[in-house]
C-alpha cells in the first residue's frame, strides 16, 4: 500500500480561498503515523451557515496564523506526496488559497474518495459520514472538524482497498477505471477521471430521441441513475427546454426541483448567461451547491452531456 496524506479544510464562507482550519493525517503502510491541525485566520468575514456547520467563530482565529504563514507546514506534509481527500472541495481550497496568497505551487498526486466510492458503490449515499458507517470504521464520531475528517478520509481509502482484491491504491483505482492518479504540478494539471477504456459504453440519444414518449417508455426506470433523485437545473439547456427536462425527470422516476436545497442530489449545469452570473461565471444555484457540498458532498454537479448519459438506455 502506498503512503499518503489525507487533508481536509473548513472555510469561513463560500469562498474556496477562505480556509479557517486545516487537518492533515499522514498514513504509512496503512497506519496513521502523524497528524497536524491548525486554525487559520482567513482575513475574511465568516458566514453564519459555515459557523453553524463547523463551530469556528471569528474570535477563535484572531491570533491564528494566516494561510500564507501556515502554508510551509502544510507543504512539508503534502509536497511530492499522494493526497487523499473526500471530493474535490479540499483540493480546490488548497489550490485556490495557494493562488490567492501567492505561495509556491504544490507538486502532488491525488485521488478523490468521493468519486471513487461512487464508482465502487453505486446506489448508496456517498457522504463521508455515510461511507464511514458503511465500512464500519470506528473511532470517528466528530465530523466537520478538519482533523477528524482528514483521519476519516484516510481510513476510508484504506477500508476501500482492504475490501478489494488489490494490494495497492493504484491497482484499486486503475481497475475501477481510472488510468492514473490525478496530478498537480506548477506547470500541469491532470484530473482524476475515468479512462475511456474504463467507462461503460453508453448509448447516446439525440434531442428527438430524448423527447420521444415512445423511447422514454422503453427505458427501464429502475436502471436509470435519476430514479428517486432530486434534480435541479441551472443555465440554458441546448437539447431541450427546462419544461421538457422537467417532464423527462418526472417520467424517469426523478423529482424536479426549481431551487437547490439540502435534499438536492443532482444539479445539471447548462450554458450560463454572463449578464446574469457574476465574474466567476457561477450562478447562485452553483454557488449554493458548492456551499452545501463543502459540508455534505451530497450534490453531484454535472453538465448537460452527463445528464443525457444518465437518461440514456
Amino acid at each position: 500500500m502506498e503512503n499518503f496524506v489525507a487533508i481536509d479544510f473548513e472555510t469561513a464562507n463560500e469562498n474556496t480561498y477562505s480556509p479557517c482550519s486545516v487537518g492533515i493525517a499522514k498514513f504509512e503502510n496503512g497506519k496513521l503515523v502523524d497528524s497536524f491541525y491548525s486554525l487559520i485566520n482567513p482575513e475574511q468575514e465568516f458566514s453564519p451557515m459555515n459557523i453553524f456547520v463547523h463551530g469556528i467563530h471569528p474570535e477563535d482565529v484572531e491570533n491564528a496564523p494566516t494561510y500564507k504563514e501556515i502554508y510551509p507546514k502544510i507543504q512539508s506534509y503534502i509536497s511530492n506526496n499522494l493526497i487523499v481527500s473526500h471530493s474535490s472541495f479540499d483540493r480546490n481550497v488548497l489550490t485556490k488559497s495557494s493562488n490567492y496568497y501567492d505561495v509556491d505551487f504544490i507538486n502532488v498526486e491525488f485521488i478523490d474518495t468521493l468519486t471513487l466510492s461512487r464508482r465502487l458503490l453505486p446506489g448508496v449515499h456517498h457522504g463521508l459520514s455515510q461511507m464511514i458507517r458503511h465500512y464500519k470504521i470506528e473511532n470517528i464520531t466528530e465530523f466537520h472538524n478538519a482533523l477528524e475528517d482528514a483521519k476519516a478520509c484516510g481510513l476510508l481509502a484504506i477500508a476501500m482497498l482492504e475490501a478489494s482484491d488489490y494490494s495497492t491504491i493504484f491497482e484499486l483505482v486503475n481497475n475501477a477505471g481510472y488510468k492514473s492518479f490525478g496530478k498537480i504540478t506548477p506547470t500541469e494539471y491532470i484530473p482524476f477521471t475515468l479512462s475511456k477504456h474504463g467507462s461503460t459504453p453508453i448509448k447516446f440519444l439525440n434531442a428527438d430521441d430524448i423527447l420521444s414518449r415512445k423511447n422514454l417508455h422503453k427505458i427501464n426506470i429502475n436502471e436509470t441513475r435519476i430514479k428517486d433523485k432530486n434534480i435541479a437545473f441551472t443555465g440554458k439547456l441546448q437539447s431541450m427546454t427546462r419544461s421538457e427536462a422537467e417532464v423527462i425527470v418526472s417520467d424517469l422516476g426523478g423529482n424536479f426541483q426549481k431551487t437547490v436545497t439540502l435534499s438536492t442530489n443532482i444539479l445539471v449545469v447548462g450554458l450560463e448567461d454572463p449578464r446574469v452570473v457574476g465574474p466567476d461565471g457561477k450562478s447562485n444555484k452553483i454557488k449554493k451547491a458548492e456551499h452545501i457540498n463543502s459540508k455534505t458532498n451530497n450534490i453531484e454537479v454535472i453538465d448537460e452531456k452527463e445528464f443525457i448519459q444518465m437518461i440514456s438506455r
